[in-house]
């Protein structure tokens, strides 16, 4: 046996590692059941906009937001928070999960009704990472 230290884990290196970790989870997890979600606004064939999640039993967990700058403030972020929500809902879910930067969007998470339950401080060295929950 040896240990192997890198700074540029393969594809095949992440692919390995997870689907052994997941084929533990699987085996001792109450629900298998995660189903990805995705949610696109698009002009002209372009995402301008996007949302990319899964929902896993009672939770919704949001990953990535995205609106492009020059639609920001215009409500976009919101429905598309709002549509991801609504199909939770359809899927069972019963709360929602996010984390975002202090840089980013904690105030708009705030306005939607989320709930700030945890911030890792000094990350990457000089900011903040916020973790969110709601209700559904």
């Amino acid at each position: 046996m040896q240990y192997k230290i890198t700074s540029m884990p393969s594809k095949q290196d992440k692919q390995e590692i997870y689907e052994e970790l997941l084929k533990y989870n699987l085996e001792h997890i109450e629900n298998n059941d995660v189903q990805e979600l995705g949610i696109f606004l698009e002009e002209d064939g372009t995402k301008i906009a996007g949302l990319i999640g899964d929902t896993h039993g009672n939770w919704l967990t949001i990953d990535y937001l995205w609106v492009d700058e020059k639609l920001r403030g215009k409500d976009i972020g919101s429905e598309i928070i709002n549509k991801a929500e609504k199909e939770a809902k359809l899927r069972g879910c019963k709360y929602a999960f996010l984390n975002t930067f202090s840089f980013q969007a904690e105030g708009f998470y705030l306005k939607l009704g989320y709930k700030k339950v945890f911030s890792l401080e000094e990350y990457p060295v000089t900011g903040k990472r916020h973790y969110f929950i709601k209700n559904l």
